[in-house]
């Protein structure tokens, strides 16, 4: 079964030339890096350590946490004059100890994760986005806090921890931009451009349903001061598009550049590359879920990498889109409770997962 990126792909060297073939992504790696001046022995060569990755773990650590604190601190108090007082209007009374320092403790906890997954600021930018968005979208629509106020918070959230790594931790390979046939593919700006639409596509379609469904409902039930609905009748699909767009960056960002772009890692691109994968799974013969499974990279051999990439990944996503939006909306907004921030956080759970499935399918895995 042949794989649907190498069709979007574009050589920017031979994009004019009779001779290109759309196939040539689905090369073995080995031809194409060779082809392309470089060895595998260079391909798989250790990255040499850079100044940041010097310094002890413990300290880099603590260097990080200061930085984002700092970043964040600084960052919140510049703005707190106008950003600031729109958000506390919504906000739960801080006057207690223990909810003043709620934000810090989440805060930390966020950056504790970070350090501990290994991804690169890349990655983190766009968890970070996919985590915060949802909050920010629940104030600027349920809560008619202003779009700039909620657009200064969110850049704060991501800066705050992406900044931080960018100095700290090198780029993962998924990341840079290469010579190889996945680097190829997961760096082209129209396949990474598309990929971006279609990833807030999937979002809007999914908003969009929500709340001309179930949640308009669910929201004046479970949220005690929802100050209109009006922006949630006002919503279309290609409004929540366009404000979507980021998510569309971040699940690129985080779902498919690293799925497509790691080393050494085809997935199913060509049943040449993999022909155990092509005499285990006949199209014509398969059942529906024994399609889907197969799509899904569930098969005798297991996972695929680019699939447990995907699927590793997918599970971050939803957890922490869930996690965060449930403990920013319970900690700061008032009139809330779990079981109705849930409720909402669930939306953007089941998007991430369509999305991540939608993913895996132009990857064919």
């Amino acid at each position: 079964m042949a794989s649907h990126v190498p069709f979007l792909a574009v050589r920017p060297d031979d994009q004019f030339s009779a001779d290109i073939k759309t196939r040539d992504f689905a090369a073995p790696v080995n031809d194409i890096a060779t082809s392309s001046g470089s060895t595998p022995a260079m391909e798989n060569a250790p990255v040499r350590a850079t100044s940041a990755s010097r310094i002890p773990a413990p300290l880099r650590y603590a260097l990080i946490c200061v930085l984002s604190l700092g970043l964040n601190t600084v960052a919140y108090t510049l703005t707190a004059e106008w950003a600031g007082v729109e958000l506390a209007a919504v906000s739960r009374d801080s006057t207690e100890d223990w909810r003043v320092w709620l934000p810090v403790a989440r805060k930390l906890v966020e950056l504790t994760f970070a350090g501990w997954s290994g991804y690169d600021w890349k990655d983190l930018a766009g968890l970070a986005c996919l985590s915060n968005l949802p909050f920010y979208f629940l104030l600027h629509t349920f809560y008619e806090i202003h779009l700039s106020a909620c657009l200064t918070a969110f850049a704060i959230d991501v800066s705050s921890i992406a900044i931080p790594f960018a100095l700290f931790r090198p780029v993962s390979h998924a990341h840079k931009s290469g010579k190889t046939a996945n680097q190829l593919v997961a760096h082209d700006p129209y396949v990474f451009g598309m990929m971006a639409i279609f990833g807030s596509a999937i979002y809007a379609v999914t908003v969009y349903s929500s709340l001309y469904t179930w949640l308009p409902v669910y929201m004046i039930t479970r949220f005690d001061e929802v100050r209109s609905l009006q922006g949630a009748h006002d919503a279309s699909v290609w409004m929540l598009l366009a404000i979507l767009l980021p998510i569309g960056w971040a699940t690129t960002q985080f779902l498919f550049t690293p799925a497509v772009g790691q080393r050494g890692n085809p997935g199913l691109t060509d049943p040449d590359l993999h022909p155990e994968f092509a005499e285990e799974f006949n199209a014509e013969t398969a059942t529906l879920g024994e399609t889907i499974a197969y799509n899904l990279g569930f098969g005798k051999q297991g996972f695929s990498k680019r699939a447990e990439v995907v699927a590793k990944r997918t599970a971050v996503l939803i957890g922490c889109s869930v996690i965060n939006t449930v403990s920013r909306t319970v900690m700061s907004v008032a009139g809330t409770d779990v079981a109705g921030a849930a409720g909402w956080a669930s939306v953007w759970g089941v998007a991430g997962m369509l999305t991540a499935v939608a993913y895996a399918w132009v990857g064919n895995e």
